[in-house]
C-alpha cells in the first residue's frame, strides 16, 4: 500500500472532518508524551516508532484537508475581490517584495514574464486597496464607549445633551 492511499484511507476513516482529525492528533501526542516517560520500557523502541509513524501519518491527513493558502503570486481576481484590508496589505508588500527579486531575471523587464505578472497582481491589489477600508474605520472601540460612559458616571453635573450627542457621533465617523 501506498503512503498516498494510506492517508486518504485514514482520512475516510475520520469522514475527511478537520476537527476529528486534530483531536486524533493530539491523542496521539498524548500517547507519544507518555510513553517519552517511560524510556526502560523493553518495547519502548518500537512502541515509539508506532505512535511517531501514526503522528506523522495524521499529520499528512490534516495536510490533504485543509484548505490550501492561495499564494499571492498566482491569486486570481475573485480570490483578491474577498481579501480583507489586512489580508490586501500583506499581499501588497507580498507581490512587491516578488517584483523587486524578479526584475533583473532578464535584461528588459518588457520581456520579463514573472515580473510583468507581479506588475499587473500588484494594479488589482491597489485597485481592490482603495475599495476595502480598514478596520479601524468600520468599528467603534470598546474603549471610547467606556471612556464615555465613566465620563456619564463621574460628572459632578448634569452634562449637556448636546455634548454627549456630539461625542457619540464622533465615534461613529
Amino acid at each position: 500500500m501506498t503512503k498516498l492511499t494510506k492517508v486518504q484511507e485514514k482520512s475516510a476513516e475520520l469522514s475527511h472532518d478537520l476537527d476529528k482529525v486534530t483531536l486524533e492528533i493530539k491523542r496521539v501526542q498524548s500517547l507519544k508524551c507518555r510513553l517519552a516517560k517511560q524510556k526502560f520500557k523493553k518495547s519502548y523502541d518500537a512502541e515509539m516508532r508506532e505512535v511517531l509513524a501514526e503522528e506523522q501519518l495524521l499529520k499528512e491527513v490534516r495536510m490533504l484537508i485543509l484548505p490550501k493558502k492561495a499564494k499571492v503570486t498566482t491569486i486570481s481576481e475573485e480570490e483578491i475581490s474577498v481579501l480583507n484590508h489586512d489580508e490586501t496589505i500583506k499581499a501588497i508588500k507580498s507581490i512587491q517584495s516578488k517584483k523587486c527579486n524578479t526584475q533583473f531575471l532578464t535584461e528588459d523587464k518588457a520581456t520579463n514574464v514573472e515580473y510583468q505578472d507581479a506588475c499587473r497582481i500588484e494594479k488589482l491589489l491597489l485597485a481592490h486597496k482603495a475599495t476595502v477600508k480598514p478596520i479601524t474605520d468600520t468599528v467603534v472601540k470598546k474603549s471610547s464607549i467606556n471612556d464615555l460612559i465613566n465620563l456619564l458616571e463621574t460628572s459632578q453635573t448634569d452634562l449637556d445633551k448636546e455634548y454627549i450627542l456630539e461625542q457619540l457621533k464622533n465615534m461613529t465617523k
